[in-house]
């Protein structure tokens, strides 16, 4: 995520990857661009994982209330 998006809350967060994901899936099984689809929605999981790591390690720091 860069800077100028706002912060979202990680519920919100996880929806948006889950619903980009799955208009992936929906492409690809029509048929659209194989290959474009499935590396589309492996890099939405890799962001997807790096953004729960960060979270996670957020949330561990010392003095973060969360």
């Amino acid at each position: 995520m860069s800077a100028t998006h706002a912060p979202v809350a990680d519920s919100e967060l996880a929806a948006l990857y889950v619903a980009r994901i799955e208009a992936h899936l929906t492409r690809l099984a029509a048929g659209h661009d194989p290959l474009g689809h499935l590396f589309a929605i492996e890099r939405l999981a890799g962001a997807a994982r790096a953004e729960w790591r960060e979270a996670e390690r957020g949330a561990r720091r010392p003095g973060n209330q969360r």
